[in-house]
């Protein structure tokens, strides 16, 4: 996981602006169309994800192409866009902009809330959720359906509320925000190809993962191993593997899962356990699959924040 930054600027001059648009991966121009330009702006992010906020004081044009697949939540009275196959208003319905699309901007005075997702993730996401490995293509810079735009700009909202409390720089609840960014982005904009056939293998992975996760949880005691788990999903290890990629929270492998299954069995262990009666951290880590003292111990402490013995002989 990259380092988040907070970036934040109000200019003056439209070379300013572009270059303030350059940096979140926006090749576009401006030409304000009043004398008196304000424009600010505010983003967060990483290498993969952009929450950007920005406002512009008066009527403008923009005309560029984009680095990035961004979604413009629009706030203004008038925020007319046009590419080379459609056009149409982005006040009350988010726009998609896509590489390879130009766009040209018609617009007054506006804040706008950009969600930026690098060409990278989107595939990614794609690739694991879909599992069909085919390069992502948009048809549209409109939502799917009204419902679907409502939900996006409802996500947008949550991104906003996220950078603002302060757990956007928490690595887990980044990734997880990414992640769920991406996913509905490739739900809420119409994908070139099968939509029919792109649900049926998410259907398909959902099963999977849960027929895996009742596995390990109901077998974690005995040597079983995630090829066991695949045989039971009636899958292969590679699509367990990005089942669990799809739709596990925190995005784990089957393997680490497993893993953590059986770190939660030895703890719920050594708080039963009676040092007195003979119990060692050594004798119950076995039993749960852990050879080596020192990782079983390593391990522990990251997920308990304290020793193994420290639990035994609380």
């Amino acid at each position: 996981m990259s380092v988040p930054f907070h970036h934040e600027a109000t200019v003056t001059e439209p070379e300013a602006v572009v270059a303030l648009f350059h940096q979140i991966g926006v090749r576009f121009s401006i030409d304000p169309t009043s004398p008196g330009l304000s424009y600010r702006q505010c983003y967060d992010g990483d290498a993969r994800l952009t929450v950007v906020r920005l406002g512009l004081n008066g009527p403008f044009s923009s005309w560029g192409d984009t680095e990035v697949f961004g979604v413009a939540d629009v706030r203004a009275s008038r925020y007319d866009w046009r590419t080379r196959d459609e056009a149409g208003s982005g006040v009350g319905s988010p726009v998609l902009f896509r590489p390879g699309h130009p766009a040209l901007i018609v617009g007054g005075a506006l804040e706008v809330t950009n969600i930026n997702l690098t060409r990278g993730l989107v595939q990614e996401v794609a690739d694991t959720v879909y599992g069909v490995h085919t390069s992502v293509a948009f048809t549209s810079s409109r939502p799917v359906t009204e419902r679907l735009g409502q939900y996006w700009t409802d996500l947008t909202g949550m991104a906003r509320d996220t950078v603002d409390s302060g757990a956007f720089a928490e690595p887990l609840v980044r990734a997880d925000l990414t992640r769920h960014l991406a996913v509905a982005m490739l739900e809420c904009f119409p994908l070139a190809g099968d939509r029919h056939e792109r649900t049926l293998s998410m259907e398909a992975q959902a099963r999977r993962y849960r027929i895996a996760v009742a596995f390990f949880d109901d077998f974690a005691s005995l040597p079983i191993t995630v090829e066991d788990a695949a045989r039971a999903a009636d899958t292969t290890t590679e699509a367990l593997v990005r089942a669990f990629r799809a739709h596990h929270p925190a995005g784990l492998a089957p393997v680490q899962y497993l893993r953590r299954t059986r770190l939660a069995a030895a703890h719920a262990d050594l708080l039963e356990a009676d040092p007195t009666a003979g119990d060692t951290v050594r004798e119950i880590a076995t039993r749960w699959g852990f050879a080596h003292p020192g990782r079983f111990a390593a391990a522990y402490r990251a997920a308990y924040g304290v020793p193994p013995r420290w639990t035994l002989e609380r």
